[in-house]
């Protein structure tokens, strides 16, 4: 069996949830919350990435062509060798 501490508003929330779209059932809802994680999950991990990333460059100044370059011809010279 499965145990979940949720606050009091997450739970109120849940439940209704489950009430009102699964008909009381609690597994077809977990069921459809693991699917819709399969397939929408990397979406968000992806965009966590892309801040993360656009923040430090933030912070080491921006980008700018020529650091674009740069990173071009360093990545090609990889590929190539």
């Amino acid at each position: 069996m499965l145990a979940v501490n949720l606050s009091k508003h997450l739970e109120k929330q849940f439940f209704s949830i489950v009430q009102d779209n699964y008909e009381g059932d609690y597994e077809s809802a977990i069921i459809d919350f693991i699917k819709l994680h399969k397939k929408y999950g990397w979406k968000e991990q992806l965009l966590k990435d892309v801040k993360s990333v656009r923040s430090e460059i933030k912070k080491q100044g921006g980008i700018n062509q020529k650091k674009i370059d740069t990173a071009i011809k360093n990545y090609r010279s990889q590929i190539c060798e």
